[in-house]
């Protein structure tokens, strides 16, 4: 017997995707301002050794916030 399954069960497909794709960037996002966070605590002569300022920290944390 066929019986014709009621919309909730097609909709947690609908919302599995965007909740995955959503997890994801919010996953990205941490672990750059992880990195972010241990690289302004970071001596200067570290800094200087990898080749990036402060400035330059600041800079990519705003561009990944916009």
């Amino acid at each position: 017997m066929l019986v014709n399954l009621p919309m909730l069960v097609t909709l947690p497909l609908v919302v599995v995707g965007p909740l995955v794709d959503w997890l994801g960037r919010r996953a990205d996002q941490k672990a750059q301002l992880k990195a972010t966070d241990e690289l302004s605590g970071s001596p200067d002569d570290i800094l200087s050794d990898i080749g990036i300022s402060r400035d330059d920290i600041e800079t990519m944390r705003w561009q990944s916030s916009h």
